[in-house]
């Protein structure tokens, strides 16, 4: 299916010379030694909030402003089996590319308190983009990917990101707040109503997915 059907000229554009930056292998497996995971392991403390453009373009105009920040394009490229199996136990497989630089993390024990979203991340370093992962035995098949306009800002003790986001045919805004702890956001942010069943990027990826009746499509196939 052509990129174009799903961005904007300017957008496929961009995401065409990213990927092509990008080397593919088949198949690559997660390393099981408790002792590489454990250091590879962290929690994730996150809130979130799905918002309209109208709300995105008057925070990301005020908090430019006022705060430094840093601007970002990634792409989230992501995994799972045949039938979804990640996606129904409510884990994410993704391997992150922002420039050349590629990540793979793996959430799980995902977890809510309050409206705050807890969850378990393991990431390690890739050189090459993989067809599939072998987590925990499972073959998982890379099932499409999401690209993003992210704007960090560093408030309190916690990064707010301003997200604008782009998947099949879609465009979405959101505004995420990332801590290593309890969060101590500013005034500023303290009246934010985030929701602790926002949908996260993955199911909404997966939810428009099953909705337009798509296949599984390497993403470099297409460019």
């Amino acid at each position: 299916m052509p990129l174009s059907i799903f961005l904007s000229p300017i957008l496929a554009n961009l995401l065409s010379k990213t990927l092509y930056k990008i080397k593919v292998r088949t198949k690559m497996t997660m390393k099981n030694n408790n002792f590489e995971r454990k250091n590879m392991l962290k929690k994730e403390y996150e809130k979130k909030l799905i918002i309209n453009r109208e709300k995105y373009d008057t925070w990301l105009a005020d908090f430019t402003d006022r705060f430094p920040h840093e601007d970002i394009f990634q792409i989230n490229y992501y995994y799972d089996t045949v039938d979804f199996a990640l996606f129904h136990s409510n884990e994410t497989l993704r391997a992150r590319q922002t420039g050349d630089i590629l990540k793979l993390q793996h959430k799980y024990n995902k977890s809510r308190v309050d409206n705050m979203r807890i969850s378990d991340e393991y990431a390690e370093q890739l050189d090459i983009l993989p067809k599939s992962i072998i987590v925990n035995g499972i073959e998982a098949h890379n099932v499409g990917f999401m690209a993003t306009e992210r704007h960090n800002f560093n408030l309190g003790n916690c990064v707010v990101s301003l997200d604008k986001n782009y998947y099949l045919g879609k465009i979405d805004y959101e505004i995420e707040a990332e801590a290593e702890n309890d969060f101590d956001l500013p005034e500023l942010l303290a009246d934010i109503d985030f929701q602790p069943d926002a949908v996260g990027k993955y199911s909404r990826y997966i939810k428009k997915l099953l909705e337009l009746g798509l296949k599984h499509e390497l993403p470099y196939k297409n460019l």
